[in-house]
């Protein structure tokens, strides 16, 4: 029993270690395996000094593989007049209130260095009940190209459509 408490105990604070690093953000080691040591040392000191060399290094190599992963782009919401321009990595969406519904432009940039075909979807709705999801199809966009689209949505819509509609990039899938 006594030996399973000191095998346990390296792991939790390994763990725990882990967990802090991962918190702050930093991919250095020696930086918040320091700060939660010498606040947690005054319970115990034996305990940390045994897991800061078993556990340091199963962890650094996990710490810079989330540190390495891209997070998603976030939207770039502007306006140029009554056109609400939305841009998300290298597609570019603008909807301007028509006198019989939105309409929406797509813009679609391919930037790998071959011949790709392109997915967007997008909604627009006016963020209440009414939501409309359209998909623009790019076939074949060449290196370095971009592919263009343009469709009226909300024709059918009975009521007053807002002039600042809610808009969403819901999906870009290259093929």
């Amino acid at each position: 029993m006594q030996f399973r408490r000191t095998v346990l105990r390296p792991a939790t604070w390994g763990a725990a270690l882990l967990i802090t690093a991962l918190a702050t953000g930093c991919s250095d080691g020696t930086s918040p395996a320091a700060a939660p040591s010498s606040s947690s040392a005054a319970p115990s000191s034996a305990p940390p000094a045994a897991s800061s060399s078993t556990p340091s290094t199963p962890s650094n190599p996990s710490t810079p593989a989330t540190t390495e992963a891209s997070p998603e782009p976030s939207p770039v919401i502007s306006h140029q007049g009554k056109t609400k321009i939305i841009t998300l990595g290298d597609v570019e969406v603008r909807v301007t209130r028509g006198a019989i519904g939105f309409n929406v432009a797509c813009n679609a940039t391919n930037t790998y260095d071959r011949t790709l075909n392109i997915r967007v979807t997008v909604s627009v709705g006016i963020g209440e009940d009414w939501v409309r999801a359209t998909e623009f199809d790019f076939p074949n966009v060449a290196a370095g190209q971009t592919g263009r689209e343009t469709t009226l949505v909300g024709d059918s819509y009975e009521g007053e459509l807002p002039d600042e509609p809610k808009v969403y990039i819901d999906s870009v899938i290259n093929y």
